[in-house]
């Protein structure tokens, strides 16, 4: 079946409830289900009970039995209660009620959430409810399956893990909304646009990669041909008002018939592009981080680092084995929290501009205006109208509280704070999540001329490639650092190469080290590849 991504520059939700101008019918009365982004209706049921109702028809089944062994206490007499009986207690055992916990527990199981089978909703993280909605959708095996983000909240290891099920375990058709476009190019094989209500909608028959190709042929060709149309209709008009009256009156009619003939197109609508920029605060300190034998945690150790510079300039990617421990080490980072042994050293003069996965910074409760005012930003109605202009946010979004804002609108909010700040450390958690891919070149394109430093956490694996110098992964209970991106870093794993291995400044020693594990061949491969990218 289809596997098909669904671009798009705006709320969808908005787009589907505002523009209903079509009908959609399931020819073959396929089973569909919608795996939302971490929302539930009731958070106070247990993971148990979520889950279990993905057996609706074994529990509507149950509900009936219990009626009907009311009745047949009752009216013991009443031969046809007894048939009904019968019928439903042969339907339940063709349905295999009595496996449904044990399936429970099989998919719990492969998911890693059986630990969670007894919590609330209420008392799961974020991430763990993604994976709560995606083992529902394994219970519930519908034929037509639509994912709205899946991959924001779950760290790159479960993003592969999708990756893999969707391509290999997954038999049907699946719609994916999504702003990951490692992800996409990975899981579609068509992507279908929407843009707003007068761009028609268009389906283009490849991965995003593909689809971005042709976007950008369709609106370089659609818009030189509607100038082209503009220029020749502005060009015979011309003529017609000159020799309307006179003797070529005639010839002016004529040509004015035909232009009336003509199919008009119309200026094609292209998106408008945010623009993205950060102010930038001096810095005089070659390194403006410092770890020496430290334990990073709360209460516990959670890891280790030994030593750890950080120095000025480097654009450092941050990958992590559980989600605990990213939330730790930002708040150490920052100095919310303190390490529990030894010397953690940050720059005097440190201005940190920091961009929270949860929006964290923003007063929901607040409007735009006062969350502006909250970051000590005072300005008159024009010139704020002016800046969210730059990111694409409506003036008329001002004097609206920030909980009424979408995810995405959040997200661009944050971003024209920060940019009113000047720093000369980014701390980036997810930052590109909820952006549509228009706002994410943006952002990549001004962090890339952004001269001081930049740490960040991301699951965008394009976005990984793009910024990052080296990473900072945490494995085995301590802080290893592995040089440029996370291409390189699986390199090494496939190559069996140590994190500490630069391939980007391959010195005389590293190079016989590497000649004998990888060969001659390979080494030179290697070597002019990074020669390239330094």
């Amino acid at each position: 079946m289809t596997k098909l991504s669904w671009e798009n520059d705006f709320d969808e939700n908005y787009y589907l409830r505002n523009y209903r101008f079509w009908s959609i019918e399931n020819i073959w009365w396929l089973s569909i289900w919608y795996l939302r982004q971490i929302n539930y209706d009731d958070e106070q049921k247990t993971v148990w009970e979520e889950l279990k109702e993905s057996f609706w028809e074994i529990q509507e089944i149950t509900k009936k039995l219990d009626i009907l062994e009311t009745k047949m206490h009752d009216f013991p007499e009443d031969l046809s209660i007894m048939q009904e009986y019968s019928d439903l207690i042969e339907l339940f055992n063709n349905i295999d009620w009595y496996s449904y916990e044990a399936e429970i527990h099989n998919v719990a199981g492969w998911i890693w959430i059986e630990e969670l089978l007894q919590k609330k909703i209420s008392e799961v993280s974020w991430w763990q409810r993604t994976k709560i909605a995606l083992a529902k959708i394994l219970l519930l095996k519908p034929d037509l399956l639509f994912l709205d983000e899946p991959t924001n909240f779950i760290d790159l290891k479960w993003v592969e893990w999708l990756e893999k099920y969707l391509n290999e375990k997954w038999k049907n058709g699946y719609f994916i909304i999504s702003h990951d476009r490692e992800f996409l190019d990975r899981t579609c094989e068509k992507t279908l646009e929407l843009q707003a209500i007068w761009r028609e909608v268009k389906l283009y028959h490849g991965n995003y990669t593909h689809y971005l190709d042709e976007r950008a042929k369709y609106e370089k060709n659609a818009t030189e041909e509607w100038i082209r149309q503009d220029e020749y209709i502005k060009e015979q008009q011309g003529l017609i008002n000159r020799f309307r009256a006179g003797s070529r009156a005639g010839w002016a009619k004529s040509r004015e018939k035909q232009l009336e003939k003509m199919d008009i197109l119309e200026k094609p609508f292209i998106p408008k592009k945010p623009k993205f920029a950060f102010e930038e605060a001096e810095t005089s300190a070659e390194n403006i981080l410092y770890f020496k034998e430290v334990f990073i945690g709360r209460k516990d150790p959670l890891f280790y680092i030994d030593e750890l510079r950080l120095p000025k300039g480097k654009r450092v990617w941050i990958i992590w084995e559980n989600w605990v421990w990213k939330s730790t080490f930002i708040k150490t980072i920052l100095w919310e929290l303190d390490v529990l042994e030894w010397q953690y050293i940050r720059w005097k003069w440190l201005e940190i501009g920091y961009y929270s996965q949860m929006h964290e910074e923003l007063d929901k409760e607040k409007t735009v205006w006062e969350n502006f005012e909250k970051h000590w930003l005072h300005y008159t109605y024009e010139q704020l109208a002016g800046f969210l202009n730059y990111y694409l946010l409506d003036r008329d979004v001002i004097h609206s509280k920030v909980k009424n804002l979408s995810w995405w609108q959040m997200s661009k909010l944050l971003f024209a704070i920060l940019w009113q700040k000047e720093t000369n450390l980014l701390v980036l958690d997810e930052p590109t999540n909820h952006l549509d891919y228009d706002t994410r070149e943006a952002l990549e394109h001004s962090l890339e001329k952004y001269k001081w430093t930049i740490i960040f956490i991301s699951h965008d694996r394009y976005f990984i490639n793009k910024i990052s110098d080296y990473l900072w992964l945490i494995k085995d209970n301590e802080l290893k650092v592995n040089y440029w991106n996370y291409e390189d870093l699986l390199y090494k794993l496939d190559k069996w190469l140590s994190f500490d291995d630069n391939l980007v400044d391959i010195d005389k020693e590293m190079e016989l080290v590497l000649l004998e594990k990888i060969g001659e061949k390979e080494l030179k491969r290697l070597k002019e590849r990074y020669h390239r990218k330094k």
